[in-house]
């Protein structure tokens, strides 16, 4: 660098021997991703400093900030002396310090050009996630006439981090819960560059999720992402960037590649090192365990003495990691590990909760083990975004696509595998973040058992670090056959943190009728930093004991009937009937009903469109998608046995019995026929060999002008068997397109649980009412299953200006454990086995 004009070359390169330990799962892309500055200071200036804030007692109550000042003196430049200045959050001066010796000191052998300073902080306020204060320091040096030759400041969080004597990890004093998700850099329109403003839109966004905690997959991030969590108040584990992913641990263990892996540890740690929100620091992801990984562990503790290292694969020892981080841990094996008093390190899952596509079945089953565990402490959900990119079509609309989609020569397997974001790309909320969002909220209802006296009640349990419960406000709603009837809010909660209190309310009795509920929700009294006054936090359901569930009952007859039957068909005329049964599929070619075109089909349906964790990595011996296909569910053989009829005046019996698919299902059903109605029982067995089939019901299709919906049942997002704790029960009323959930590449949505009605009508209020003799199963929309399957954007989605409605009985859970095996847990399984159900479909 010389006075005048200068040229400067870059020379970026697309493949390297580094690209050896940066095989993460995630768009391979090239360039230069982040800023790059070129400065000049004076030669007497600061080269590195590092600050910790220290804690003699576990009270709190006094702190030392430490300060490692490592100065590039320059022979003939003299002395440097140090100032240091802390500033509170309003810029008011707290302490400062002044060296009075020159920073070139140190003993025999000891680093000769070390200055080491502190402050002591009276009663400092501590930094959490939280309550994310902070302090700023200025940091000084000073020639020997007094002139100042450099000038660095840098945020500081008084905080400590401690794994305590029963193996917890703690943040001041308290048990840390990791609400955790694991990030990578990334933008659906700018790739791996991502500005300042979309960072903190991501963290908002997680913090209104409430995520306390992110690993930094799985690399370290830009900087200003670190600025940022400390700022907003997030956790970080900031991991190495290193992944080994196709050579496994080979390159872990060679002694030609040590000196590659320290490197990547100091420089992220010496970067890093001065962020409050960094707790953990990671040695990379998928690379086996080795030599190498216990070098990393070595210099990073012996450098940093305040923070913990975490890492992985191959599940290591204490020489290499202090916490256990196993990613995506079944449930009997955490609670083995709960069990194992040789091995009390903090349990943090790295991944778990595999996000993609329609997925996070059985999230609640983890959020009761940390409950019930102190030393099982959360984890990071795999992950929190769509990875996908924006292509710009011909016509200048955009859209999210996936693995292939620009001709790559490479693509994975599983082209959509980075498709596995609790949110959207465009940072809009999948519904299972409904279900995520409340099952690690910091303030849960709970229901406990006097031990003693048998007794029971609700407690509202703080399961925050640092705050009482006063800041949020309680409200409470009485809602009767889905309708509020009455609602007030209750008493300022000042709970302590782990603490629980009884949940006080009282009700008019008077006002209960038919099945009814208390729904609680607890909101934020104040706008805080990442939402505003009344952002809800929390929202639970509770069954009132002087509930009855009064059943939905579907009126069927009405005016006279006449049947006749041919080989083919069974007609049924009436005034204003006119029904037409097809004797070759056993379904409904007609339904006039009250002069009106209501439906058709009710065909046996078994079949949902696959969902990404369905086809899990394609393999086909341990995939649900395969193994479904394998049975003949998608368009199963029928076999018809016998159809039978009976006729009085105002009804007509069909009776058939079916099997599919050389006799897999075995379907006996009665079908009560009159002129408001069909009442449909159904008899199945399952003798699938599948562990489970994805569902057990009928496909009914309306016409197009079918396309608004009201039902009593949960909602208002999506839900399945096993995600359905945060969709309360309740009346809801929506459209057949609005049931439609933007997933990129399409897959079975909609989901409706535990519906005791739904109305189907056009404008005019025209329509049907489905009932069932026991609560169901529903999804509706304007396109059928097979089309849904076919398609591989949504633009692709096949229409045919009908609506398809498939009520089950029963449908199968969603999984997502994992995103490679099955992981249908057995209790959300359709077994083989029998069953029995009623549905009836009216007009109304």
């Amino acid at each position: 660098m010389q006075f005048g004009k200068n040229e400067l070359a870059v020379k970026v390169l697309q493949f390297c021997d580094g690209t050896y330990l940066e095989d993460q799962d995630y768009w391979h892309l090239s360039g230069i991703f982040r800023d790059v500055r070129i400065y000049a200071k004076s030669k007497q200036r600061v080269f590195d400093y590092k600050v910790e804030t220290l804690f003699n007692r576990d009270d709190y109550e006094k702190a030392e900030l430490k300060v490692m000042l490592q100065p590039n003196i320059v022979k003939g430049y003299g002395e440097t002396y140090v100032k240091l200045s802390l500033y509170d959050a309003e810029n008011n001066l707290v302490n400062s310090f002044s060296s009075t010796t020159y920073a070139q000191c140190g003993f025999y052998l000891m680093p000769k050009f070390i200055a080491f300073a502190s402050i002591t902080v009276e009663k400092p306020h501590l930094w959490s996630a939280e309550s994310p204060y902070l302090y700023t320091l200025v940091l000084e040096t000073i020639d020997k006439t007094g002139n100042i030759t450099d000038i660095e400041s840098t945020k500081v969080g008084f905080r400590k981090i401690e794994i305590n004597a029963d193996g917890v990890l703690c943040v001041n004093g308290n048990r840390l819960i990791v609400r955790g998700v694991n990030l990578h850099a990334f933008c659906p329109e700018t790739g791996r560059t991502v500005s300042k403003e979309y960072m903190r839109q991501q963290i908002l966004t997680m913090k209104q999720l409430n995520f306390n905690a992110v690993r930094t997959s799985h690399y370290p991030h830009a900087s200003d992402w670190y600025d940022l969590c400390d700022e907003l108040g997030i956790y970080l584990v900031d991991e190495a960037n290193i992944e080994t992913h196709g050579y496994g641990g080979q390159l872990s263990i060679s002694p030609e590649w040590t000196a590659a892996y320290i490197e990547r540890a100091t420089r992220m740690v010496v970067r890093d090192k001065n962020h409050p929100s960094i707790i953990l620091w990671s040695l990379g992801n998928e690379s086996g365990v080795g030599a190498n990984h216990a070098a990393m562990y070595g210099w990073i503790k012996e450098y940093d003495k305040t923070r913990y290292v975490q890492y992985e694969s191959m599940n290591p020892g204490r020489n290499i990691t202090d916490i256990l981080a196993p990613m995506y841990p079944t449930k009997n094996w955490i609670e083995e590990k709960m069990a194992d008093a040789k091995d009390l390190r903090p349990f943090i899952m790295c991944e778990y909760a595999y996000a993609k596509s329609n997925s996070n079945g059985n999230f609640k089953l983890f959020w009761d083990l940390v409950d019930k565990y102190p030393r099982f402490q959360g984890g990071f959900i795999w992950d929190f975004q769509d990875k996908a990119l924006v292509q710009d079509g011909k016509d200048g609309s955009k859209k999210y696509v996936y693995g292939g989609a620009f001709g790559e020569e490479v693509v994975d397997p599983v082209e959509d595998m980075c498709l596995n974001g609790v949110v959207f790309p465009d940072l809009s909320w999948k519904p299972a973040a409904y279900e995520v969002k409340y099952g690690q909220a910091p303030v849960k209802i709970v229901y406990e058992v006097n031990p003693y006296f048998g007794t029971g009640g609700y407690m509202i349990k703080n399961n925050y670090q640092f705050l009482d419960l006063s800041h949020l406000r309680f409200t409470w709603e009485l809602q009767c056959d889905g309708k509020i009837v009455d609602e007030g809010e209750l008493k300022q909660y000042f709970t302590p943190p782990g603490q629980s209190e009884d949940l006080e309310y009282q009700l008019n009795t008077e006002k209960i009728s038919g099945e009814a509920f208390l729904n609680i929700k607890a909101a934020l009294r104040e706008d805080t930093s990442y939402a505003k006054s009344g952002h809800i936090i929390y929202i639970y359901q509770i069954p009132l004991e002087e509930s009855i569930l009064t059943k939905q009952e579907t009126c069927i007859t009405g005016e006279k009937l006449t049947m006749r039957e041919t080989s083919d068909e069974i007609g049924i005329i009436g005034d204003l009937t006119d029904i037409l049964f097809n004797k070759r599929d056993c379904s409904f070619a007609k339904v006039i009903l009250n002069g009106e075109d209501t439906f058709t089909g009710g065909i046996d349906n078994f079949y949902r469109p696959v969902t990404g964790i369905d086809e899990g990595t394609k393999n086909p011996n341990n995939n649900y998608a395969d193994a479904w296909r394998a049975e003949g569910l998608v368009e199963p053989e029928l076999n018809i046995h016998s159809i039978k009829t009976a006729v009085t005046d105002t009804q007509i019996f069909i009776f058939t019995d079916v099997s599919y698919n050389g006799g897999k299902l075995n379907v006996s059903t009665q079908y009560r026929i009159g002129s408001k109605g069909v009442e449909i029982t159904k008899t199945v067995i399952n003798n699938c060999i599948s562990e489970t089939i994805p569902r057990i019901g009928l496909t009914f299709i309306l016409p197009e002008e079918k396309n608004q919906i009201t039902w009593y049942g949960r909602g208002p997002w999506e839900n399945y068997r096993d995600r359905k704790e945060s969709a309360l029960i309740g009346c809801y009323n929506s459209t057949v397109a609005e049931q439609y959930t933007p997933y990129i590449k399409p897959v079975e949505c909609g989901g409706k649980e535990d519906v005791r009605y739904l109305i189907v009508e056009d404008n005019n209020n025209c329509g049907v009412c489905v009932t069932g003799a026991v609560p169901f199963h529903f999804d509706i929309h304007d396109y059928s299953i097979a089309a849904c399957d076919r398609a591989n954007y949504e633009d692709e989605l096949m229409k045919d200006h009908q609506i398809y409605l498939n009520v089950d009985h029963v449908h199968a859970g969603l999984g997502g454990d994992n995103g490679w095996m099955k992981n249908i847990h057995p209790e959300n399984w359709i077994n083989k086995g029998y069953y029995h159900y009623q549905i009836s479909i009216g007009v109304l």
